[in-house]
């Protein structure tokens, strides 16, 4: 527990999460640092492996498919993990496009491997020409001729959504500009804003991974260490929130945050002190 000024050895009791059957767990930032494992990540999900909790991994990452999501955890973590181990935002706004914009034709600011998973997975139809929708995500192939063909389309009256609102993805090196920075572009340069935004903050997000898994939302604990999506999805769906200071967010973040006094709020400096706590609860 951080014992520094104002964060105590009381500020959390913790007992909340005796009360979690299934913990899952944000990915970039929490369990892996870019092509880095965070210190002890893989040791906490092993053991709570061992211990008979479901375990998932979610990200807000657009750019892969869950399957290239599960090798990368494999290779960097050093344990198994398989698709049906994750879930990210592009099922989210796959679901999401495939009950509400169902045979729509989508001008998508996305990776080839990110519109292949969801033609595959969830139907969705792409197109250069013409769009009924732009779906913008954290496209690593992003061109200015991409970027400005949007643009150009959301001038004449084309609605555009968001995959997920995240400016910034954590890498080995630093941070490095993700969807939500991408949607800025096209936000200030239109003066429009998207009408959808999928992923985490999104408190459907959870709920849907909590309905997939079988488990009441009050029994699932969400480890992560982004305030404004991680954490302010765990409050608002009434799951459990476990925030790691070895992330995005630093004590002094916290400290700052109008979320500092939320007793709800479970805090760890990284996955070996939450892996030693849960040692000794479980």
């Amino acid at each position: 527990m951080c014992e520094r000024e104002g964060v105590s050895s009381d500020y959390n009791k913790y007992t909340s999460l005796k009360a979690c059957k299934a913990f899952v767990f944000d990915m970039d930032g929490t369990l892996i640092l870019g092509k880095l494992p965070a210190p002890c990540s893989a040791e906490l999900v092993t053991y709570l492996r061992e211990k008979g909790f479901k375990t998932i991994v979610v990200t807000n990452n657009s750019s892969v498919s869950n399957a290239d999501h599960a090798l990368i955890l494999s290779e960097i973590l050093g344990i198994p993990f398989n698709e049906n181990d994750i879930y990210s935002s592009l099922d989210h706004i796959g679901k999401y496009l495939m009950l509400n914009w169902k045979n729509a034709t989508i001008f998508p600011l996305l990776t080839q491997k990110a519109k292949a998973y969801l033609a595959k997975k969830y139907g969705l139809k792409f197109t250069d020409k013409n769009p009924d929708l732009i779906l913008v995500g954290f496209d690593k192939e992003l061109t200015y001729d991409k970027l400005e063909k949007a643009t150009l389309y959301v001038q004449q009256g084309i609605p555009w959504i968001l995959a997920h609102p995240d400016y910034r993805c954590p890498t080995e090196k630093g941070y490095i500009p993700d969807a939500g920075s991408i949607a800025k572009l096209i936000e200030l340069t239109t003066n429009t804003s998207p009408f959808f935004v999928g992923g985490k903050p999104s408190s459907d997000f959870l709920i849907g991974i909590a309905n997939i898994l079988g488990f009441d939302i009050g029994e699932i604990c969400f480890v992560g260490d982004r305030l404004y999506t991680d954490i302010a999805m765990t409050l608002n769906s009434g799951a459990h929130p476990i925030l790691l200071l070895s992330g995005e967010t630093s004590e002094r973040d916290l400290k700052s945050s109008d979320i500092f006094d939320n007793k709800r709020i479970a805090v760890f400096r990284d996955p070996c002190h939450l892996l030693n706590h849960l040692r000794e609860i479980f």
